[in-house]
């Protein structure tokens, strides 16, 4: 327990969640936030005082009186919280990087608690982003989960053990976790739309006409990312053995639209060990990342079942933090920015790989461990960058 308290602090962000239709969560001041998917339901709130917070497309956050919410047998908006190196040579990136290959000009989204663009390791590769926490355009990283997941993928190497293994690829934010770690499912389910078609949620070209001259302009706002990443997970009893897409249908159909517009989304297994994948991990649009340790063994607590798909090291890693600061921390968290990084890494390889070629380059070329081929708890094997970045997917 001593080695847990001091080298285990396990970063892995969850989603706790309750029986959907339940309790409402509670805002204080006798508020609560629930989730509404029609129109007649939205309407019916509004008219009973209630205020809309958030727009995700296939959903809308309410904040309302407790006893309004339950009259109307409103869904709860799920809250999530937080709980509270020699990777880049164990998966090989540094052959990768050290034969030029730094992911420059690549894009990934972090979904997290924000970013320390602040931090010298980090300013370099800031490109915006979002806070949906208070609805603003300013990410910025007050609790250091996302400082220390962005830093895995993106770190200048200042100090050289905290560098990333893509430290050239560009991160952007989206703030959905606030200072203590919690937020809410709406939010993560806006931020991944967000992360692929950009604030006006429109995919492609918004073109607009001059009705005087007939002249027509287009913009395009994408961010053209090549992941997301998104250290997020369940905790028990809301992990699963095997696939769980029908359990946040919103949150399925969100993922899925990502991977239908060519941007791969990584997630966290979670760290419930032999209890199951959580959520989102166990959609099966998502590449799943299992944690092992310095010497390829699968970590205690990395999330086992059939969606998983890779795993990565998670154990003991060095990162960025708030302030000037650096962390040690564990947890499949961890081990999802390093696939996410390795994605950068092969993209700048081959730019013209689809979602299905990348999974094909990753999970072609893991070190397999365990039984023989895809198992439970490393799926594929360990993710090995410079095999994949050399791999030629079919």
């Amino acid at each position: 327990m001593k080695m847990q308290k001091h080298y285990f602090f396990t970063c892995l962000v969850i989603l706790t969640l309750i029986l959907i239709g339940l309790a409402v969560t509670a805002q204080g001041n006798g508020k609560a936030r629930a989730i509404a998917h029609t129109d007649k339901e939205v309407a019916d709130a509004v008219a009973k005082g209630c205020k809309v917070v958030r727009d995700a497309r296939t959903l809308k956050a309410l904040v309302c009186s407790k006893d309004v919410a339950s009259s109307l047998g409103l869904q709860e908006d799920i809250q999530v919280f937080a709980m509270d190196s020699g990777a880049n040579k164990q998966i090989r990136a540094d052959l990768v990087q050290s034969s030029g290959n730094n992911g420059t000009g690549r894009k990934v989204v972090v979904l997290d608690s924000g970013y320390n663009y602040n931090h010298s390791e980090l300013n370099s590769s800031y490109l915006g982003g979002k806070d949906f926490v208070n609805d603003d355009n300013d990410p910025f990283d007050d609790n250091g989960h996302g400082s220390h997941v962005a830093g895995i993928i993106t770190a200048d190497g200042v100090d050289a053990k905290a560098k990333g293994v893509a430290p050239l690829t560009g991160i952007i934010a989206g703030k959905v976790l606030d200072s203590s770690g919690g937020g809410y499912f709406s939010d993560v389910v806006a931020s991944i739309y967000w992360a692929v078609d950009g604030e006006d949620g429109v995919a492609g070209d918004v073109c607009t006409t001059d009705n005087s001259t007939g002249e027509t302009t287009c913009t395009n706002d994408d961010f053209n990312a090549d992941a997301i990443s998104m250290s997020l997970g369940t905790s028990q009893p809301y992990t699963y053995k095997g696939f769980c897409d029908n359990v946040l249908p919103d949150l399925t159909n969100a993922i899925n639209y990502s991977r239908g517009r060519n941007v791969i989304v990584v997630v966290a297994a979670g760290n419930s060990g032999g209890a199951g994948v959580s959520i989102p991990g166990c959609i099966s649009y998502s590449t799943t990342v299992g944690a092992v340790d310095s010497t390829d063994k699968i970590a205690r607590f990395s999330g086992r079942g059939s969606a998983v798909d890779i795993s990565a090291p998670g154990v003991n890693i060095y990162s960025s933090w708030l302030g000037t600061s650096y962390k040690t921390a564990s947890g499949t968290s961890m081990a999802t920015p390093m696939v996410s990084g390795t994605v950068a890494l092969v993209k700048f390889a081959h730019p013209e790989y689809t979602v299905a070629q990348i999974e094909s380059a990753l999970f072609n070329t893991a070190k397999d461990l365990g039984k023989t081929g895809k198992d439970t708890s490393y799926g594929w094997g360990r993710v090995d960058a410079y095999a994949a970045v050399n791999y030629a997917a079919p």
